[in-house]
């Protein structure tokens, strides 16, 4: 049967338009063919957090680390809900304080800010080198210093640290920091991203235990517990909701346990005599515990060096999955050091 040329031509249009939509498939499933003069390429991700940036060139810029304290005194404590990863660490007398890391992130109020600890540049360095604390002894900043860890303190943050009256409260739990101001103050000596592999992100493969209340004790008297919501870990201090000012109760995507031997310091003290604490394992390995999505992920965490990652993998040696959002590490005292702290977890 002979076509009309209406006819070719109209089938000639529909070849280019089915010509035009294979083309277009193809160039979805492929991510290594050019397309109008550049390559279709994976979005950029936070490595902290496996979540994709509201900009891109978020993730490009450096993290920066600020030292929050702990202390029902200075309740409620600011910022820390912006904060990507968060580190409890223990110190003196059974307390924790916090280092929060804001990459992708910022906080316009985080803190109060407090001292830096001998453990800081172990903790921080495989995330970025700038720090902002509120005074540490001669050992400490000998310790940074060694590092190479950019140092911020009130007196050189250039207003990225500013003191907020609160009434009732001591000079000590006013300072504030400003963590976007504090980034271009620090990005001056280090300007490096954090790396992309420091945590695998996606979905729950492995189920794990189910996991409803974790309680986690540091060595003190008091406990931070978490309930899982169905959606993410609500924390709380003594029973008592952990707010966030101008917030409400934190909630937390991954609650994660690493044990540590922790040993009283012999060369450190607070003001009142109570000696420091120092972990004694910064590198090695121990116990860890992932909770995520109301499930509890046992295994192991390794560490070759100072300058390295630390690796989390299962019992059966996969590497742990958290799940894309906030992380809290714990730093809980194993039964082997002079400190001994716990954690237990219910269904």
């Amino acid at each position: 049967m002979r076509m009309s040329p209406r006819a070719k031509a109209a089938a000639a249009a529909g070849g280019v338009i089915l010509a035009a939509a294979g083309i277009f498939f193809l160039l979805v499933n492929r991510k290594d063919i050019p397309i109008v003069g550049g390559l279709i390429e994976d979005p950029a991700i936070c490595p902290l957090t496996g979540r994709e940036p509201k900009k891109e060139k978020l993730a490009e810029r450096p993290g920066v680390a600020v030292k929050i304290e702990n202390a029902s005194v200075a309740y409620p404590l600011a910022g820390l809900d912006k904060a990507e990863i968060v580190y409890e660490e223990p110190v003196e007398g059974g307390a924790t304080r916090f280092m929060a890391f804001y990459h992708c992130t910022d906080a316009a109020k985080a803190g109060p800010v407090r001292s830096a600890r001998l453990v800081d540049p172990a903790v921080m360095t495989p995330i970025t080198r700038i720090l902002a604390f509120s005074g540490a002894n001669r050992i400490v900043l000998d310790g940074l210093d060694e590092a190479e860890v950019v140092q911020i303190e009130e007196n050189t943050s250039g207003g990225a640290l500013q003191r907020i009256p609160r009434e009732g409260l001591s000079f000590e739990h006013t300072l504030y920091a400003d963590t976007a101001a504090l980034r271009r103050v620090g990005r001056k000596g280090y300007d490096e991203p954090p790396p992309e592999d420091l945590f695998e992100f996606g979905d729950l493969e492995k189920r794990g235990k189910r996991a409803r209340t974790i309680t986690i004790n540091f060595g003190g008297s008091g406990t931070a517990t978490y309930e899982w919501s169905g959606q993410e870990w609500l924390r709380a201090e003594g029973g008592v909701p952990f707010e966030i000012e101008g917030v409400g109760p934190l909630g937390v995507d991954n609650v994660l346990i690493e044990e540590h031997v922790v040993n009283f310091s012999k060369t450190i003290t607070d003001v009142t005599g109570n000696p420091s604490v120092e972990i004694a394992d910064a590198t090695g390995n121990g116990r860890a515990v992932l909770f995520r999505d109301g499930r509890a992920i046992a295994g192991t965490w390794t560490r070759e060096s100072v300058e390295s990652k630390v690796v989390f993998e299962t019992k059966s040696g996969d590497e742990m999955v958290f799940s894309p959002g906030s992380i809290w590490v714990h730093l809980v005292p194993s039964d082997a050091g002079e400190v001994k702290g716990s954690f237990s977890y219910d269904a």
